[in-house]
């Protein structure tokens, strides 16, 4: 499965993902259903893309979570034209998010539609024959760690959700919210699961198929957020510091990755052909352009305004401004810094380009658009690899969980110390949890982490790193009566309220 079958839509799924009634009422004798469709091999698989299509699909632009998360964490002003420019985005830089806001029903209803679609594939897959028993314990697998990883932004994100294991629909069924152990004892459940019939690598023409080392990194992450953000020792669902420790070292020790020799070569900016697929990726969503599949439209957010496109560079909407004290994080010799964080007046030049509404000068360059894509007459989108667990967070993880008293085959410098090095650095202080995160920040800039891993030190730390007392229109103030948790959409609260177990709204909202 390449990254553009990957992204091809099943077209019947579609349908029976959004909820089967209305399409099972049409008389129609010679339809697909969700009777006659799980039939053979070939249907399974298609499922199982269905499944994928749902953690890749990109509609409108700013449905990409990790963007909000962005504008959430200390590292970016909102950015834009003006004012009135991304209002909606703003309110998440400001920690004053509307339950009304559209995003968050986006995001509630598309997390649902991928579990309605792994749930019903994990009902039916099971009864289909297969040529090879492997092959569908895998396809199996596959449908359990795209149902954690839904649950794991979901609860994340909103904390009191429902959780559903079956293919039911919300709207048609007295659910109510979980406590959240339950469901991070579901996703521990499910990461499990999916390690034990994972296979360790994949052949080329599968690439995009998750591995078991992904399974396992993303165990590792929710262990972390939920001991954490919780002030536990344990992860439901019988995750401890000693398992989760010899998880990550087992991604280590036999999962054959390595960090690329150069940090730019991570991303398209560099023209390098590491981006994709590299020996540093344990986890990521692949996308396309030209029409061959998903893109990342969120990329044209993070573009310098008003630019008339450089050999490199192209035009943008000029969101996600980086702060200013966030360049200055960086030594001056790492490489990370450059690659990372994009100097519009040393690289493009002050006098062509607009600056717009919260200018810092800097802008996100990981993520920013580029002349040889939206100068192709049939540009439809940007297709930048979404990476979510790279090598280095691996390691980052191995040195944490080290300092916390896991066991590991290596220590907790040799990992922090590792990653440091690929970014040029030769001298290298005593790790130390403090240390850690530091080199977090400077690693995973813009990649959606640093929000989650404010949150999980505490909310006294995540209020000093976010609130500033800045003047306006830079001025956010981190709101700890939410506890960092988003609205749930107004407009699932009304759906469900002649429910017998109504949805209720987070505190703070």
């Amino acid at each position: 499965m390449n990254k553009y079958i990957l992204y091809f839509t099943i077209t019947v799924l579609s349908m029976l993902a959004t909820g089967c009634e209305d399409f099972l009422e049409v008389d129609n004798h010679t339809a697909t259903t969700e009777d006659n469709f799980y039939q053979t091999e070939e249907d399974a698989h298609a499922a199982l893309y269905a499944a994928y299509n749902a953690i890749t699909e990109d509609k409108g632009g700013t449905n990409e979570f990790e963007f909000f998360l962005n504008m959430c964490s200390d590292d970016m002003f909102t950015g834009g034209g003006n004012s009135s420019d991304g209002v909606d985005v703003r309110r998440f830089e400001k920690h004053k998010m509307l339950a009304t806001d559209w995003q968050h029903d986006q995001f509630w209803w598309k997390g649902y539609v991928g579990i309605y679609r792994t749930n019903i594939a994990l009902q039916k897959v099971p009864a289909i024959a297969f040529k090879d028993e492997v092959e569908k314990r895998r396809v199996i697998a596959e449908l359990k760690f795209i149902r954690a990883y839904i649950y794991s932004n979901l609860v994340r994100m909103y904390e009191n959700i429902p959780l559903i294991t079956t293919p039911i629909t919300l709207a048609d069924n007295p659910v109510g919210q979980a406590s959240p152990d339950d469901v991070y004892q579901q996703i521990a459940r499910d990461y499990m699961d999916a390690i034990e019939d994972l296979p360790a690598t994949v052949v080329e023409n599968e690439q995009g198929r998750v591995t078991k080392y992904a399974a396992e990194a993303m165990l590792a992450r929710m262990y972390l957020f939920y001991t954490g953000f919780y002030s536990k020792t344990e992860m439901p669902g019988g995750v401890t510091l000693n398992s989760i420790s010899a998880v990550v070292d087992d991604i280590i020790v036999n999962g054959g990755y390595h960090l690329v020799d150069n940090f730019a070569d991570l991303w398209l900016v560099s023209g390098s052909d590491k981006t994709y697929y590299s020996s540093e990726h344990v986890f990521q969503i692949p996308y396309s352009f030209n029409g061959k599949g998903a893109s990342r439209s969120d990329v044209q957010f993070y573009g310098v305004r008003d630019l008339s496109n450089t050999t490199t560079y192209a035009s943008g909407w000029g969101f996600g401004t980086i702060r200013p004290e966030v360049y200055n994080i960086f030594d001056p010799a790492d490489t990370r810094r450059d690659a990372t964080i994009l100097n519009a007046d040393d690289e493009i030049g002050a006098d062509n380009y607009s600056h717009g509404y919260q200018y810092t000068g800097y802008y996100f360059k990981k993520f920013t658009p580029l002349s040889r894509y939206v100068d192709d007459p049939t540009f439809t989108g940007h297709p930048d690899g979404r990476p979510v667990v790279r090598y280095s967070d691996v390691l980052l993880m191995a040195a944490e969980l080290s300092l916390k008293g896991g066991n590991f085959s290596r220590t907790a410098q040799s990992y922090y110390e590792e990653v440091r090095a690929r970014a040029g650095l030769t001298t290298h202080p005593s790790v130390s949890l403090d240390k850690v995160f530091e080199e977090r920040r400077k690693e995973f800039l813009g990649e959606g982490l640093r929000y989650w891993d404010l949150l999980r030190r505490g909310l006294d730390v995540a209020d000093a790193a976010i609130t500033n007392h800045y003047e306006a229109p830079f001025d956010v103030q981190f709101n700890k009566a939410t506890r960092g948790v988003w609205p749930i959409a107004d407009v699932q609260i009304q759906l469900s309220s002649s429910s017998s177990v109504p949805l209720k709204q987070n505190q703070g909202y």
